[in-house]
């Protein structure tokens, strides 16, 4: 079965073996150009030598090494532009690299279901810890230290309101799965049961 990862150096591999055959291409058109230049040069010494054998084969590699050149220039050319794949190849992998994707994804929400159900639990662990805390805060301020609401005397002539003692840490695993992960898919996919909305009555 194929993978993203052998699917990308399958295409790594048709992209290398393109980009070699562009250098080798220019390469030759490198290798063209100094030939024609070295025979152009041989040109001009067989007309200074009125050498007509030597004139004959200077002409002979100037014009094997301009149609090289340009045979060599087409087929890069060609290299450069030309599809690697064809359409249908294309379209097949397009559709290949999506489904081996939808098939990761589905095996990683599985597992972070499972995470996210964990964290669920942790967080109503976390909830009553808060409601616990709260409920004690005002037991030991109103029952046992009998603190009455309202204004309190300070001692010194002076006074204060009275609030009720209240529990405040917002770094809570709560408070993280309110915020970030409560009413999201995942969560409802972990199990999580959306409050029943409450129904008007007009009448």
């Amino acid at each position: 079965m194929k993978t993203l990862n052998s699917i990308e150096q399958s295409l790594m591999e048709k992209i290398a073996a393109n980009k070699k055959e562009i250098e080798v291409c220019t390469k030759k058109i490198l290798e063209a150009e100094q030939t024609a230049q070295k025979a152009d040069d041989e040109l001009k010494a067989a007309e200074t030598d009125v050498n007509l054998e030597k004139y004959k084969e200077a002409k002979d590699s100037i014009w094997s090494a301009k149609h090289a050149k340009e045979l060599y220039q087409k087929q890069k050319e060609k290299l450069v532009s030309d599809q690697l794949i064809s359409r249908n190849e294309y379209h097949q992998l397009l559709s290949e690299i999506t489904t081996i994707a939808d098939a990761a994804h589905e095996e990683q929400n599985s597992r972070a279901v499972a995470l996210i159900a964990e964290l669920r639990n942790i967080s109503e662990e976390s909830s009553q810890t808060w409601q616990r805390t709260n409920a004690l805060l005002h037991l030991l301020q109103r029952e046992v230290y009998k603190e009455p609401e309202g204004k309190i005397s300070n001692g010194d002539g002076t006074t204060t309101w009275s609030a009720d003692k209240e529990y405040k840490n917002y770094e809570t695993v709560h408070n993280f799965y309110q915020n970030n992960i409560a009413s999201t898919s995942m969560a409802k996919r972990a199990g999580e049961i959306e409050p029943k909305q409450r129904i008007k009555s007009w009448a």
